[in-house]
């Protein structure tokens, strides 16, 4: 790899209760960032980040791990963290190295006690903040009560910047993209949801956004990246590492950040 400006380097750290596939997800980002050629998995002690002898029997991270990548230009320093609470200074001290918490939560068990108090580290440090719903493809999964449950725990702030479609094979874009189908709610409410919430930050913008009604992608730029520095805006996207489905589009965000 290459040198890169300051400006083309992000440090994420994915944090998240235990079982929310964490470090599958990184091995799905780094296998689609062309980093690995293909997928390791949890069950056969193959995976990137889960390189220890007892993490490999356990099944699950013990300790923090950093891999990077190279993606469009940009080089991602992305630290996989355990979920487990009795490791949970292992993810609070990874918080310092970073730019961006992703949170992740599993689809299938919801908001749990790590997921909280990652969240409110993160904000106590003023770093952006999204949340990845991961295992879209899990059976029984509500999706659109996980996201008036992480709302409601969380606050308004979180919007979901994509949405699952395709029975969860696939996700479509709600920022740039004003309409399309989705399996719940929809792609033109969460765009203008989006939008609003964005140019909050910037009154020029919301002025010429009330007289013209619609805002160009490039003009969005700016505004979208100082309401995640501000916490205005905490960007909901949905994952199933396992399949695939949304890992190009999480890469293509964290890109953005």
């Amino acid at each position: 790899m290459g040198s890169h400006s300051t400006e083309a380097i992000r440090g994420v750290a994915l944090v998240g209760h235990t079982g929310s596939g964490k470090t599958l997800l990184a091995e799905a980002l780094l296998q689609h960032a062309k980093a690995i050629p293909a997928m390791g998995t949890i069950e056969r002690g193959t995976t990137v980040c889960d390189f220890d002898v007892l993490e490999k029997e356990y099944q699950h991270s013990l300790r923090s791990s950093v891999v990077h990548f190279e993606t469009d230009g940009t080089r991602i320093h992305l630290v996989d963290t355990p979920g487990a609470p009795d490791f949970l200074g292992q993810s609070i001290g990874s918080l310092a190295a970073v730019d961006t918490a992703a949170v992740v939560i599993n689809a299938q068990t919801g908001i749990e006690i790590t997921t909280t108090r990652m969240m409110q580290w993160a904000e106590s440090l003023k770093l952006c903040r999204m949340i990845v719903v991961n295992r879209i493809d899990g059976e029984a999964v509500d999706l659109p009560g996980m996201v008036a449950r992480i709302q409601e725990a969380f606050g308004k702030e979180c919007l979901p910047i994509n949405l699952p479609a395709g029975g969860g094979t696939r996700v479509v874009d709600c920022f740039f993209n004003p309409s399309g189908d989705s399996d719940f709610s929809s792609i033109e409410l969460a765009h203008g949801a989006l939008v609003d919430q964005v140019v909050e930050v910037d009154e020029e913008l919301m002025a010429l956004y009330l007289e013209k009604g619609e805002i160009s992608p490039e003009q969005l730029h700016a505004p979208f990246e100082e309401a995640l520095r501000e916490g205005h805006l905490i960007p909901i996207c949905f994952t199933s590492a396992k399949t695939g489905a949304g890992v190009q589009e999480l890469l293509e965000l964290l890109v953005k950040l």
